[in-house]
């Protein structure tokens, strides 16, 4: 016999089934202990907190992060509960609960309000909801750099041509870029900023080369401009590095929680300042527009999503949190460092990224004056194990390392490039 939604539930309040909440906070209970263990007295993750191949030296964050084991044994345990009855866990409603915690996590996370927090499946997708959604018209111009990466600038090259505004891109030259100042990124979005310009697309870091934008200070010489829209795509930066939206004034934040903030592939974050929401029309349309107007739920795909990814996503940011950031960030600064010592040591290498910390990252860019990258890549990969990013176009190689990656990897990579 077919059971109702509302007969099932009646059989939940008699108490003859196990609610969702008693069987999820176990896992959560769980998370906490492992979590504890792990990081605690100030100590960082190891590569055996992870679960790569023994002989792999991964040096390619910035494509794809490796997920905490214990963030892969929560994820897994929320798979297998909902597996346990599908219907029930996806639409019973005792997931709101939990997931508004995520919710909450990731707000304080990024200092931002519950109700600024949208759970999208990467960066593209927030980037197309801008290009659709924002309010553009012909007298409007959408401004980002030639550094911008492909997902934040093809919505907007795309759909412009039906919706009538316009995309104007300018050159960061690339040539010397480990002499860059702050001034000079500055200066060249002050002279193409202009008065139709209505929304700014910064890359906090770009994919390419590496640069770390002066953001707060681009922000503001937007706003004084007359910009009503800023955003930021934070896919190389969130997880890596401190983001606080109210300290950057940012309206808009895409990412890829599948790089630096260690999450499940095909769940991600999104902010959307509350000063937008009602400027910015959702992209996913469907029965929830009123119930999640004032909030950037709205912004989501609420339909049917993969629930225990969102709840791992917790985990995940919770993994994050953990990590003392004055530790982390001295551990990826040393590596940045020591890298680009070892490449100035090298006379088959030269270090194409800024040589200021405050202007770059844990993504650096090598370029190779004896080897195709990709070819050095594929035979690296194959004899040694070692993970990076080849671009042939540019004759360089992108290394992005995280916290539990050594200079003893380094060291062997550089003796390699011959």
């Amino acid at each position: 016999m077919n059971t109702s939604r509302r007969d099932f539930l009646k059989t939940l309040a008699t108490g003859s089934t196990v609610s969702v909440l008693s069987m999820l906070n176990p896992v959560e209970t769980l998370f906490r202990e492992k979590l504890k263990n792990k990081l605690s007295g100030g100590s960082l993750p190891t590569k055996d907190d992870y679960s790569l191949d023994k002989q792999i030296k991964y040096l390619n964050h910035g494509s794809i992060g490796t997920i905490p084991k214990i963030v892969q044994q929560a994820h897994r345990k929320y798979l297998s509960l909902c597996e346990s009855n599908p219907w029930f866990y996806m639409w019973s409603g005792e997931w709101e609960e939990p997931i508004e915690s995520v919710r909450k996590k990731t707000a304080e996370f990024l200092n931002a309000d519950s109700d600024e927090i949208s759970f999208p499946h990467n960066t593209t997708e927030v980037y197309n909801l801008l290009a659709l959604g924002l309010p553009l018209g012909p007298d409007d111009e959408v401004l980002f750099s030639n550094l911008n990466h492909a997902g934040a600038s093809i919505p907007f090259h795309i759909h412009s041509k039906k919706r009538g505004y316009s995309v104007k891109v300018f050159d960061i030259p690339v040539h010397d870029l480990p002499n860059i100042t702050k001034e000079e990124i500055l200066d060249l979005y002050e002279a193409n900023i202009t008065s139709r310009t209505k929304l700014v697309v910064i890359p906090h870091i770009d994919n390419t080369f590496g640069i770390r934008q002066p953001v707060k200070e681009i922000t503001a010489l937007a706003r004084s401009k007359g910009v009503e829209f800023v955003s930021l795509d934070t896919a190389q930066t969130m997880g890596m590095i401190p983001v606080d939206v109210k300290d950057l004034d940012i309206d808009v934040i895409g990412t890829s929680a599948h790089k630096w903030i260690q999450a499940p592939k095909g769940v991600s974050v999104a902010y959307f300042n509350k000063r937008i929401h009602q400027k910015l029309d959702p992209m996913w349309v469907t029965w929830g527009q009123e119930r999640w107007k004032d909030s950037a739920r709205k912004y989501e795909d609420y339909g049917t999503r993969n629930l225990a990814e969102v709840l791992t996503l917790g985990h995940s940011i919770q993994y994050q949190s953990n990590i003392e950031s004055i530790l982390k960030e001295e551990k990826l600064k040393n590596l940045w460092k020591h890298a680009q010592n070892l490449c100035e040591q090298n006379s088959n290498t030269v270090w194409r990224s800024p040589s200021d910390w405050e202007l770059s990252g844990s993504l650096f860019i090598v370029e190779l004056k004896n080897e195709q990258p990709s070819i050095l890549s594929k035979k690296l990969f194959k004899e040694n194990g070692f993970v990076f990013r080849p671009f042939d176009q540019h004759s360089t190689i992108r290394i992005s390392p995280n916290v539990f990656n050594t200079t003893e990897e380094q060291d062997e990579l550089f003796e390699l490039i011959v």
